[in-house]
């Protein structure tokens, strides 16, 4: 085998990997994206270049005239996650470890699950306003599920010898919340995490639309109002970006800080 067919056959190697598929996925998209823009077979208004919408992309990432938008945006999907971790954990660690409050618990919070937070957005601005605080507190709602749901079913694999031990040599139960239990279910609340920001991203974003001074999901609707296509796309691709590295951010992280993680590199889930 010579050097060409040594190179063809380690590029298709690499196009068989999960990278190589998405990087190929990802190429075709923008192709695809590019020909109907181009060739005005389906809705050319909608369809702008996609340099058209590189060049909105690199305007609000080299100018300061998102930043203001970015710091509400910002302020209020990282204070949901915040909240939603803070509530969902000590929360899910109770709810898990007494099987009788999570018979009662379980099913009421897979039914409240389901439910749009966006229904109930009204309330939030009635008793918080329409300042950030009542996007912050969907966006904490949206985030608040996945954590919890995760932190309980992280619970049921704890085993039960280990709780017996620590209650054998006197100890508390926050000793046993934090020592026992949390570290068990690292993997899982980590990974409940990662998904509540996706859902604290949806939330406080999708709550920007409705009402709102400031916010990406604000400029995202105002561009789509004054039909600025191109400018709104450029916005979307923003968000997903630095949902992204975000993302990344957290796998990384997260890994590093649980045994659990780096054994088990399926626990965390994308967004």
């Amino acid at each position: 085998m010579d050097r060409t067919e040594r190179n063809s056959a380690s590029f298709a190697a690499h196009l068989q990997t999960p990278f190589g598929i998405q990087t190929l996925t990802l190429l075709v998209v923008v192709a695809a994206w590019e020909f109907i823009g181009r060739t005005g077979v389906l809705f050319p208004e909608l369809f702008p270049s996609v340099l058209e919408i590189l060049q909105s992309l690199w305007l609000y990432i080299s100018t300061p005239i998102m930043i203001p938008h970015i710091k509400a945006s910002l302020y209020e999907i990282g204070g949901a996650l915040g909240l939603a971790a803070l509530c969902g954990v000590p929360l899910g660690i109770l709810w898990g470890s007494r099987q009788r409050w999570l018979e009662v618990v379980e099913p009421l919070i897979l039914y409240a699950a389901v439910v749009p937070k966006i229904v109930i957005f009204p309330i939030f601005i009635l008793f918080l306003g329409i300042g950030v605080q009542s996007k912050l507190a969907v966006g904490a709602i949206a985030a608040f599920f996945p954590i919890a749901l995760l932190t309980i079913a992280g619970m049921r694999e704890v085993k039960k010898v280990y709780v017996d031990v620590a209650r054998t040599v006197g100890a508390s139960p926050m000793q046993i919340a934090t020592r026992v239990y949390l570290p068990a279910i690292a993997g899982q609340v980590f990974s409940g995490i990662r998904i509540g920001m996706g859902a604290a991203v949806t939330g406080a974003l999708l709550a920007e639309t409705k009402i709102a001074k400031a916010g990406l999901g604000f400029m995202i609707v105002e561009y789509y109002g004054q039909f600025r296509i191109a400018d709104m796309y450029s916005l979307l691709l923003f968000v997903f970006i630095l949902a992204a590295l975000t993302n990344w951010a957290m796998k990384r992280l997260f890994a590093r800080l649980s045994p659990l993680a780096r054994v088990n590199q399926d626990a965390g889930m994308y967004i």
